[in-house]
């Protein structure tokens, strides 16, 4: 072992840097990005509940997920494409034109 604070220092990098990457929540960039059931319902700001979720995986309804050992994660990339299916899209709002408004 070595005195230097430089060198230790370094070793301490290795390590806190080893531990990220090899953990199983480190997403690598170019890989699919995952949420929690906690981050989800963040996501959704408490108006979909863990127990909804639950309910949901149970009948196979409602948002995509993996299940690894008893985690349970939801892509980020099937959130997004859920959002878009529910989306609901209006229509243009039809006013007078104001001359017949003031008739």
């Amino acid at each position: 072992m070595t005195d230097d604070p430089s060198l230790m220092q370094m070793g301490t990098r290795h390590s806190l840097l080893h531990k990220l990457t090899t953990s199983w929540f480190f997403t690598p960039l170019s890989g699919p990005i995952f949420l929690t059931l906690e981050e989800v319902v963040e996501r959704y700001r408490g108006r979909v509940s863990e127990g909804t979720l639950r309910n949901w995986r149970s009948i196979r309804i409602g948002l995509s997920f993996i299940k690894i050992g008893k985690a349970i994660l939801y892509p980020l990339e099937e959130l997004d494409r859920w959002d878009r299916r529910n989306l609901v899209v209006c229509r243009p709002s039809r006013s007078l034109p104001l001359e017949q408004a003031v008739e």
